[in-house]
């Protein structure tokens, strides 16, 4: 299932695609708020960040971020 799939679907059933994106956001929140983002187990990140500005990877500019797209995405459904 691609990105067309998924636009596909939020047009022809809007209050559907709202239910499924709410539970997949709620699922992803409930995974991450038990789960450490990063720990020997679970990993949303690759290996190696050693170039990477450590700013770029805080948690929190992270989570403001997805609540954009979050926002963004309901936005577009209505």
């Amino acid at each position: 299932m691609g990105r067309s799939h998924f636009a596909d679907y939020r047009n022809s059933n809007p209050k559907e695609y709202q239910v499924f994106s709410d539970n997949l956001w709620n699922g992803f929140v409930s995974v991450t708020k038990y789960v450490p983002i990063v720990n020997r187990f679970f990993s949303f990140t690759p290996a190696d960040l050693s170039g990477v500005d450590p700013e770029v990877l805080n948690p929190r500019k992270i989570g403001r971020e997805l609540g954009k797209v979050y926002k963004q995405a309901n936005s577009d459904t209505q």
